[in-house]
């Protein structure tokens, strides 16, 4: 039976997933990877706000309640007085502003000695502090706030001693409840005064501006001089209206009449006129020209030339003709004399228009002339009614403000010596810092997701790349010495199940004997290719194949360094390509793992290229596949130099070894892209160095591990080996 390559096969048509889910589960992977980052954040922010806790000052804060309560009077005239409800919260801000006067502040600091002397004294932290400086500091630890909806105002005052913070609210509203009402009283008498003296003063200029405007009435002997500028200034617009008509006329005129001065003497040319063709005459005449050519054709189809008919007709045609072109040069003559008059006409027009508009334009300067000073006079008098009318009014306000009594200001509540500090705010700091580094954390998180090129997943790879994933090696400790054979390991072993599903998935590509040797490469080196050939070949061999392992990497050798743990350069493919030794004599039995061969690089040569290119690499394959079953191929990096391409499209299966989450996906495209044009038969793509906490969506290799062997395994173990060792030797 014919096995069908998988590559050759449609994809499967599987419901698409969910973009909501694919997002979730991106977040969540992305999340798990970085939460180390993240969890350092958060941590840093609990340290940062733990240190400013801890060297930041406690702050205590006394509060004092008052009641600003207002005493209502009845006003006869309800207009002139503001109502209580409207001016209800103009009142309480401004006793609020109040309560943090600068002088009401200083008062405050020199009752309770606390405000330094006149040239200021220097504090602990060695800065010089003036009384302006301590009072403005002061008046940062003081917030009046007003209450909604209420007549209370909240004076809080801070500081780190409590009991100076109670003491210095309550000396607050003690100073101001002493000094507001005789500034209160003070204010009010003093601004009635200003205003009555100021109201005497507007009322005289009112008079004079009056009695200036009634005087120049007099002497221009108009009421209102506005209508009469209003009017002459219409004309004036209405004669440059027509004077503009007429210019456009005018301009149309001239040209008519130079056109006609232009006309033509033929008489063909003048019957092309409209105004020609469509006199009386010349259509009267035209039409007997007409006529007559008629029947002198008849004529000469009935007579000859010398016939008195003949002779007849052809001279009364040729007088038509000449009293046509007669009559065609007069209406000519006439048009020209009518378009002549018409532009006279239309200029002396002009002449008449330009003369009144001067006149006019005379007038109404003369008018403005005596307008102007009329305007100035009536302006005046109506500023100096405006002012005196604002005067009038603010003096009637404050009459009426007299005469309400001032709000009276009593203590509700006094401030008490408070015991527990409002700064800092310690469950409110470790909030926020716990909260900050948490954002900053996934915000880093996904700066460095969106950043970060590499193929993190398998379906990542066969999306964007078409290429089926061959199998994902996880990132595993580090070992030494023969602990390197992964695939030698237990059955138990996951880095082991990862190299055995591996082979199965390279066996399915195709039919056996097509599939015997396969070449592993990397698109940059450090991706893990030398670790996954080496692992491969051991899970070959352990499948009872005789396996070859080839180091064809003839410029970094790796692979007698990964099984001997040193490089002495023993004698393998260089030496074997020149002629200095023969296939046997450079194939290494491995001490451990039997059927298993491997071939080191050899000899250093100064040109691996041109040793590649020089040499017959299938009929270096056709020798070996005599003696094994299986080769594996160790080869260069694609993209540092191009050794592998000449390899590659003489094997049966090339594997892109890529190290995931690393290499960008810029690299893995153009390793693909030179092996699609070395004509490489490439199997697909190896995930290699993943790590295994990302084993969750989208990471084959997190299927494999999840199936564990159970008691099975655990208790047929040694006779499961037994059987290996016994199917190896056979």
């Amino acid at each position: 039976m014919t096995n069908i390559d998988p590559l050759d096969l449609p994809p499967p048509q599987e419901p698409a997933p969910s973009d909501n889910l694919v997002d979730l589960n991106g977040i969540i992977r992305l999340v798990l990877d970085k939460s180390w980052l993240i969890v350092s954040c958060v941590v840093l922010g609990v340290i940062g706000a733990a240190a400013y806790v801890q060297w930041t000052p406690r702050t205590y804060e006394a509060t004092n309640t008052i009641l600003v309560e207002q005493q209502e009077q009845s006003v006869v005239d309800a207009k002139s007085v503001v109502d209580v409800d409207q001016r209800g919260l103009e009142i309480m801000n401004t006793v609020a502003q109040n309560l943090c006067n600068f002088a009401l502040l200083e008062q405050v600091l020199a009752t309770n000695n606390l405000l330094p002397p006149e040239g200021g004294k220097v504090t602990a932290s060695g800065k010089l502090l003036t009384r302006d400086g301590a009072v403005r500091q002061f008046g940062k630890e003081v917030k009046a706030t007003v209450r909604r909806n209420t007549r209370l105002i909240d004076i809080a005052v801070r500081n780190t001693n409590p009991k100076l913070a109670a003491q210095l609210a309550n000396s607050l509203v003690e100073h101001y409840l002493g000094n507001d009402e005789q500034v209160e009283h003070n204010s009010t008498s003093g601004a009635s005064t200003f205003l009555q003296e100021e109201a005497k003063r507007q009322q005289t200029n009112l008079e004079s501006a009056e009695q200036a405007l009634q005087n120049y009435r007099k002497e221009t002997g108009s009421v209102s001089l506005d209508p009469n500028s209003d009017v002459v200034t219409q004309q004036l617009n209405d004669l440059h209206k027509r004077l503009t008509e007429t210019n456009s006329s005018l301009v149309q005129a001239q040209g008519a009449y130079e056109d006609s001065l232009n006309m033509s003497t033929n008489l063909e040319d003048l019957l092309a006129y409209p105004q020609v063709a469509s006199d009386p005459d010349v259509a009267q005449i035209r039409g007997d020209v007409a006529k007559q050519e008629n029947e002198f054709v008849m004529i000469k189809q009935e007579y000859l030339e010398l016939h008195p008919k003949y002779i007849l007709a052809q001279t009364s045609l040729k007088g038509l003709k000449e009293q046509l072109t007669a009559t065609v040069l007069k209406v000519r003559t006439r048009i020209q004399e009518n378009l002549r008059i018409a532009y006279e006409n239309v200029k002396h027009s002009k002449q008449g228009l330009e003369t009144q508009v001067a006149q006019t334009e005379t007038n109404v300067m003369q008018l403005h002339e005596v307008a102007g000073h009329f305007n100035v006079l009536k302006h005046n008098v109506e500023e100096s009614q405006a002012s005196y009318d604002r005067i009038i009014k603010r003096f009637g306000e404050t009459s009426v403000a007299a005469e309400i009594k001032p709000e009276r200001v009593r203590v509700t509540q006094s401030a008490e010596v408070p015991e527990i500090p409002v700064s800092p705010k310690v469950k409110l700091v470790f909030a926020l810092a716990l909260f900050g580094g948490l954002a900053v954390g996934l915000v880093l998180s996904f700066a460095l997701e969106t950043i970060n090129t590499s193929f993190r997943t398998v379906d990542e790879v066969e999306r964007c790349l078409a290429l089926p994933v061959l199998g994902s090696v996880p990132k595993l400790p580090k070992r030494e010495g023969a602990a390197k054979l992964v695939a030698a390991e237990d059955r138990n072993s996951a880095g082991a199940e990862v190299f055995r599903t591996m082979r199965t998935t390279l066996s399915m590509l195709g039919r056996e004997e097509e599939r015997r040797t396969y070449l592993f490469t990397s698109p940059l080196p450090g991706e893990g290719k030398t670790f996954t050939s080496v692992n491969f070949a051991v899970s070959l061999a352990q499948q009872g194949l005789r396996t070859l392992l080839i180091d064809m990497d003839l410029r970094r050798p790796m692979v007698e360094q990964f099984f001997t743990e040193k490089r002495n350069r023993l004698p393998g493919a260089t030496d074997f390509f020149l002629g200095r030794k023969k296939l046997a004599e450079v194939c290494l039995q491995h001490p451990d793992v039997a059927k298993l061969s491997w071939m080191p690089a050899g000899t250093p040569v100064p040109s691996p290229l041109e040793l590649l290119t020089q040499s017959d690499f299938e009929q270096f394959l056709k020798e070996g596949l005599t003696q094994f079953d299986r080769i594996v191929i160790d080869t260069a990096p694609l993209l540092p130099v191009s050794d592998t391409l000449l390899l590659a499209g003489k094997v049966k299966t090339v594997a892109l070894v890529v190290h995931g989450g690393k290499t960008s996906r810029k690299a893995v495209e153009r390793a693909v892209q030179l092996l699609k044009k070395a004509n490489a038969p490439l199997g697909g793509v190896i995930l290699n160095l993943l790590p295994t906490r990302r084993f969750t969506g989208g990471y084959y290799y997190s299927y494999y591990h999840g199936y564990g062997y159970g008691s099975y395994g655990k208790n047929d173990s040694k006779k499961e080996s037994k059987k290996d060792r016994a199917f190896s030797v056979s």
